[in-house]
């Protein structure tokens, strides 16, 4: 099973975007876990994420997702505002699967 963190402001539209992404992925029969947190708690949980997302609302932060990121290994996937913005949790599946 894939563990993937949406790295966010917290907002409710990251709640919605973590049901759509899981959506997405289980229509295709793949397991995921897919949690949404605030970008200062990316420490607190990179030990348990596979990938990072990263919503646009925080690209401000980018270079430090980036510096953390590093040390354990993970490239972080940056999310399109287009595909964030309309929610499209099979074109963000694709992204990631490759990514």
């Amino acid at each position: 099973m894939t563990n993937i963190l949406l790295v966010c402001q917290g907002g409710m539209s990251s709640s919605f975007l973590v049901k759509k992404i899981h959506e997405a992925f289980t229509k295709n029969q793949e397991e995921i876990q897919i949690i949404s947190k605030a970008s200062m708690e990316i420490v607190d949980y990179i030990d348990w994420a596979d990938i990072i997302l990263v919503s646009p609302s925080v690209l401000y932060a980018m270079d430090e997702i980036m510096e953390v990121c590093q040390e354990y290994g993970i490239i972080p996937i940056l999310i399109p505002l287009e595909l964030y913005g309309r929610m499209d949790g099979d074109a963000i599946r694709k992204l990631i699967v490759n990514s």
